[in-house]
């Protein structure tokens, strides 16, 4: 196992989220030695949520970006089952697809060539299907899709909570020094980190994976804003009769519908850009679970479980930000994917450590190189 210079370990990685997680599995399993700081508990953010919903974009207007997270969600599979080996837990991963009920006729008109695009741009056996019954009435009577609904093979979720533990026991499994409790005041362009318990760092590389709350840390040091914290809310819910956990994701505007393994079921969320409490739910979630109610009626008189609110990163531009930090030495950032960040963060973990190491990256899209999109601040 790698030995932890208590002061300068190859590797530390701020933020003890998903993708701060999976940095740090990746690192270790390279053999490097790593630190984790987590200025909470690991998986306190919005990395430990209720939802673990995994979908993909349309898949008309193809782009970097969509590549990028098309071979996330395939590979994902694969990368979780080997997790879930190492480690003997599991993450509640299924590749359950999803149905999304059409309520107009244009929507239908344009769901016709989405359904095309899938055949040109997602590997078989992966497809985007128009379809024009229900395919499970319980769950979605056939009412809810007056004009069908678009369906994809692709679509999956998992338990995040579940996924952060299977890492967490993995890294330490590899002797990896998890700090929690341990925030970052500042990071200084030389790479020194800054605890707030006033240790210092002085590690061979540095990657900033806190979540929105890497935002403040970045923002003292260029000319924009780098992102913002978008809120979310969820429910856990426990139906009167159970329901079945292979079921497809329901989502219909804005409202996901999530059969957990357990057979509980995940509803949410918001998104909200201004908050005064991050963690607080409110009657924004009521909303939430009534409108998941009527989409899927089989909810009424469900059990509320938990109610649930966290914050997710949204960079500046809406892409992730992966990469080296310009005017940085040796300091990396992995944040800010909104939405897909449960889906990427593996993916992005490997494009960063592939940069620290000097070995191809040419998967990861320009847009998310912090060199195109922070000016550091003059003078």
């Amino acid at each position: 196992m790698p030995s932890v210079s208590a002061a300068s370990p190859d590797i530390v990685v701020i933020g003890g989220g998903v993708v701060g997680l999976w940095t740090a599995y990746r690192a270790a399993r390279q053999g490097l030695s790593v630190v984790l700081l987590e200025k909470r508990t690991l998986g306190a953010g919005a990395s430990g949520g209720l939802m673990g919903a995994l979908m993909p974009h349309q898949p008309t207007g193809w782009n970097d970006k969509k590549q990028f997270q098309l071979d996330a969600l395939v590979s994902l599979e694969t990368e979780i089952a080997g997790l879930e080996a190492y480690t003997g837990l599991s993450a509640g991963y299924r590749c359950s697809g999803r149905v999304m009920p059409i309520r107009h006729a244009e929507k239908r008109r344009q769901s016709a060539a989405w359904a095309d695009a899938s055949e040109e741009n997602w590997p078989a056996p992966y497809r985007w299907s128009v379809i024009d019954n229900t395919p499970d009435p319980v769950l979605l009577p056939q009412e809810e899709m007056p004009f069908g609904a678009n369906t994809d093979t692709l679509s999956a979720r998992l338990d995040p909570r579940a996924l952060c533990e299977a890492l967490a026991a993995g890294l330490r499994d590899l002797d990896v020094d998890i700090r929690e409790n341990a925030g970052v005041s500042a990071i200084a362009p030389d790479g020194v980190l800054y605890l707030e318990d006033s240790e210092t760092l002085s590690p061979g590389h540095a990657v900033l994976c806190a979540g929105w709350e890497s935002f403040a840390l970045l923002d003292e040091h260029f000319s924009a804003p780098s992102g913002q914290g978008v809120k979310g809310q969820a429910a856990l819910l426990r139906p009167l009769q159970p329901l079945d956990p292979a079921a497809p994701i329901l989502y219909d505007n804005g409202t996901y519908v999530i059969i957990h393994e357990t057979g509980d079921v995940a509803v949410g969320s918001t998104s909200e850009n201004e908050f005064a409490d991050p963690v607080a739910t409110d009657d924004k979630l009521d909303a939430v679970i009534a409108a998941a109610q009527a989409l899927c009626p089989t909810l009424e008189g469900a059990t509320v479980l938990e109610r649930w609110a966290g914050v997710r990163p949204k960079a500046a531009g809406r892409e992730p930000l992966a990469g080296p930090l310009p005017g940085f030495e040796n300091v990396s950032v992995a944040t800010g994917g909104y939405k897909i960040g449960v889906a990427i963060a593996h993916r992005m973990a490997d494009a960063v450590l592939a940069q620290i190491a000097g070995e191809n990256s040419d998967f990861l899209p320009d847009l998310f190189l912090p060199e195109n999109r922070l000016r550091p601040r003059r003078g």
